[in-house]
């Protein structure tokens, strides 16, 4: 009875050892830089800072592009999203891409917009998690995407209050409707490759359709890339990062 009582001892402490801890973080040194996959309060991300950073200028957080139709959870692993993420970092800010949660999708309107307002919630308890573990106030933070990322988020910003406190919306290779444009709540920066590969409106088109009494066009822009005429086919780290100085300024 001793060594089965022992044995039981053993197995409950082996258990509590190996339970999974629910603010996870896995760390990489690359240079200069910290990347860090976290969870908190259930939201997870890859975060990139300097590796020896305590105090920083502000929040970026930015999405990957998906499969509309069939989207699945954020990826964290993208090119583009970890070389503007790598760029904040270096430069003082806390950088991250968020593993926003797998979305209806757009099999129609009300999907649409039930896809868009989680991905909206999901960026809001992204930098939320950021601003209390590195104390860095969450009106110091924009967000951004690519693909998309940029349309639910161009869809969130103009039919839900969530992400109203940020400073702007990086969005690459997105699209939206006049209306939406008529009531974005937050400065947008839309930037595409010409060729129509996003819809109604997109880069210079979207940023048209901004209303010139909108408090949000004065600080708003729009490109339309004429050096590349496929979807997401251009190198716009320089600037969407410059963009986000200038809000965070």
């Amino acid at each position: 009875m001793k060594y089965l009582t022992l044995a039981i001892a053993c197995c409950i402490l082996l258990a509590i050892a190996c339970k999974k801890n629910p603010d996870q973080a896995r760390e990489v040194i690359k240079g200069d830089l910290k990347e860090t996959i976290e969870t908190v309060n259930g939201i997870t991300y890859k975060i990139f800072m300097g590796k020896d950073a305590t105090t920083f200028k502000g929040i970026l957080v930015m999405g990957s592009g998906n499969d509309e139709n069939n989207p699945t959870e954020g990826n964290l692993d993208g090119a583009a999203e970890t070389a503007i993420c790598e760029k904040a970092a270096a430069n003082g800010y806390a950088a991250a891409i968020v593993k926003y949660r797998k979305t209806p999708g757009n099999a129609n309107s009300d999907a649409w917009n039930t896809s868009a307002k989680m991905i909206g919630e999901d960026y809001d308890k992204c930098i939320v998690a950021i601003a209390g573990k590195y104390n860095i106030s969450k009106a110091k933070a924009v967000v951004g995407g690519y693909s998309f990322a940029s349309y639910m988020l161009f869809s969130d910003i103009s039919a839900n209050n969530t992400l109203s406190y940020c400073k702007g919306v990086l969005a690459a290779c997105g699209g939206s409707g006049a209306w939406n444009a008529q009531n974005f709540k937050v400065p947008v920066f839309a930037i595409n490759c010409s060729g129509n590969n996003e819809g109604e409106y997109y880069g210079k088109g979207l940023y048209d359709q901004i209303p010139a009494n909108s408090p949000i066009k004065a600080k708003s822009e729009g490109i339309t890339d004429n050096g590349c005429s496929t979807h997401c086919d251009g190198d716009w780290t320089d600037k969407m990062y410059n963009k986000m100085v200038v809000w965070l300024n």
